[in-house]
């Protein structure tokens, strides 16, 4: 992989020239200090990458020159996260380590002892935060594909969106769950995958039942408690591993 990684919005390109947004040029020029005549790979986070040369390293208007294009097909299998919203900004966090590990999607979800509140206003801007996130994810691994990120739900309405997923799994220390690498050697025939996670103090007795006869099965990561983000990247790491398998 390049030194140099930079995001583009998919059609920006001027015929074989193409200038990022100062978001990106800043970043490419200021903070990677890039010089004019350095190798850059771009990418749109739809699977379509660009080599590039770097042109006019302006730190507002980076200008590049296209000199190649690859393109990368999605994995036939597929994982997705669903995440009750932790406090501050930690949902960014975890949205830049299921980038890194190529997660597809995430679904954040508002549960009962979700402490942080999101206002209705504000989700533009949070969206935009969530947005740059993965971007950054992205980047650092050289995934070639962004995190699609679903529209905030109610627990109960993310159990009714999550019917398509062949193999459903939620954190659990109940004494009938069962440890995720079992499940998975049980289930290796899946196509897709989703992992749900609950906040800071877990879900309730009654969010994890209503879970579970959504078909969402108990799973144990071991015997100790986990933080929210550490069980969301040790899951989908051990299922990205049985993926790629």
């Amino acid at each position: 992989m390049l030194d140099f990684r930079c995001f583009c919005e998919a059609g920006s390109f001027d015929g074989d020239t193409i200038a990022l947004s100062p978001e990106e040029s800043l970043h490419l020029v200021a903070a990677n200090r890039a010089r004019p005549g350095d190798p850059v790979r771009l990418f749109d986070g739809t699977g379509n990458e660009w080599d590039a040369t770097l042109v006019e390293a302006r730190k507002n208007r980076a200008t590049l020159k296209v000199e190649a294009s690859h393109r990368f097909e999605r994995p036939a299998r597929s994982i997705a996260l669903a995440q009750a919203l932790p406090k501050g900004k930690l949902i960014e966090s975890i949205i830049r380590k299921a980038t890194e590990i190529g997660a597809q999607r995430l679904h954040p979800i508002v549960s009962q002892r979700v402490e942080a509140r999101f206002d209705v206003q504000r989700a533009k801007s949070k969206n935009a935060k969530w947005q740059t996130a993965a971007i950054e994810g992205a980047k650092q691994s050289g995934n070639p594909f962004l995190l699609e990120i679903e529209p905030l739900l109610a627990f109960e309405d993310f159990l009714e969106s999550a019917k398509h997923y062949e193999l459903k799994l939620i954190a659990s220390l109940a004494p009938e769950a069962r440890p995720l690498k079992q499940l998975l050697a049980a289930q290796s025939g899946f196509r897709n995958a989703i992992w749900l996670v609950g906040p800071e103090g877990d879900f309730t007795s009654r969010e994890t039942e209503l879970a579970i006869e959504a078909g969402f099965l108990p799973t144990s990561l071991g015997p100790h408690v986990m933080r929210c983000e550490t069980a969301a990247v040790a899951a989908l790491s051990l299922i990205r591993h049985e993926l790629d398998g």
